[in-house]
């Protein structure tokens, strides 16, 4: 079959939905298809822009191709007669995330019809596909709540999982990941001013903005734990992001209110370390249970430092904890096998 994957696209942003668009693409031709990737541009700065570009992709058309399989606001927009939707997530600004402080959109009447106008047209062209499927069932729950349709969730899988292995359970915990808000590096490493214990914190990935590295750098700098917290403000390879999990004490990724488990906790259970998140941190709570494959807190400084200290002090227990998330892992059926079979039919 001839596939294209639709997904936009930051110019210079990279995260898991763009990890995820280049493995699908990779495996679409691993089982025999010829697919492509079509990476369409978007930018929601200024506000006023998000309606050129929902136009854009609608007046955009894909020829040559039996399927298409599109992933994200606005990409999904493209017509087709053959279109599944694999949704990572819709322009959550206009929706859960309005009227809190991720909001990212001005407090104006310009904003209001902005986000009346992506609700109405979600809601007419969604429908447009064949078939819709979720990155997770708080994405699916979404859906349904905001705009009343069903769809049917698809864990997405790593591109490959044969790499990751455990070394030892050492003293730092490792923290990857893109840098921003939404994903609150800041407040892990705030967290570490209340921990009693020696533990360290190993903080890699590119900040989306200079602000964002620079926040956490002031609060390095304010703490004095620069002995103690390791910023590696960039992107990092595979073969060192594997050599982190590898001999991390456990990982810790606290996104607020993620659409999905996040790559980040199945590559660290795949390593059979424990995964430290936040009560409100959404689709990771899948995987992640209290005390049994890692910890679940409240989202501030003092809790995030008492289970820091917990692993740290019992090795032992967090090693269980990491197996146990190793094993549950195994149980999922996340795999190629059946996301081609299901994208594909």
């Amino acid at each position: 079959m001839k596939l294209a994957v639709l997904n936009n696209a930051v110019p210079f942003i990279r995260g898991g939905a763009e990890h995820l668009a280049d493995a699908l693409r990779a495996k679409l031709c691993e089982y025999g298809h010829q697919a492509l990737l079509v990476r369409i541009p978007f930018c929601w700065e200024p506000p006023s822009r998000i309606p050129e570009h929902m136009l854009a992709c609608r007046l955009m058309r894909v020829p040559g191709v039996e399927r298409v399989i599109a992933l994200k606001f606005p990409a999904y927009y493209v017509p087709h007669q053959d279109k599944v939707i694999w949704l990572l997530h819709q322009f959550r600004q206009a929706y859960d995330l309005w009227g809190t402080s991720l909001q990212g959109l001005p407090d104006s009447p310009e904003s209001c019809q902005i986000r009346e106008s992506i609700v109405n047209v979600d809601n007419s062209y969604l429908a447009d596909a064949k078939k819709i499927f979720t990155n997770s069932r708080i994405t699916g729950a979404r859906l349904k709540t905001f705009n009343g349709i069903d769809s049917e969730v698809l864990h997405p899988p790593l591109l490959s999982s044969e790499q990751f292995t455990c070394r030892e359970y050492g003293d730092y915990i490792f923290v990857p990941g893109r840098i921003n808000e939404a994903k609150r590096q800041r407040l892990l490493v705030q967290s570490l001013q209340h921990c009693r214990s020696c533990v360290k914190l190993v903080v890699a990935g590119k900040a989306e903005t200079q602000a964002h590295s620079d926040a956490i750098r002031a609060v390095i700098r304010k703490s004095g734990l620069q002995e103690r917290i390791l910023f590696i403000d960039r992107f990092i390879t595979e073969e060192e992001k594997v050599e982190w999990f590898s001999s991390a004490l456990a990982t810790a990724y606290i996104p607020y209110d993620e659409d999905s488990y996040g790559y980040v906790t199945l590559e660290s259970f795949l390593s059979r370390k424990a995964v430290v998140t936040c009560e409100d941190s959404g689709g990771i709570h899948e995987l992640v249970k209290e005390k049994v494959t890692g910890r679940v807190v409240a989202a501030i400084p003092q809790a995030l430092a008492e289970a820091l200290d917990d692993l740290y002090r019992d090795k032992a227990a967090a090693r269980r904890l990491g197996e146990a998330g190793y094993d549950y892992a195994q149980q999922l059926n996340i795999n190629w096998d059946r996301v081609i079979r299901a994208l594909t039919a």
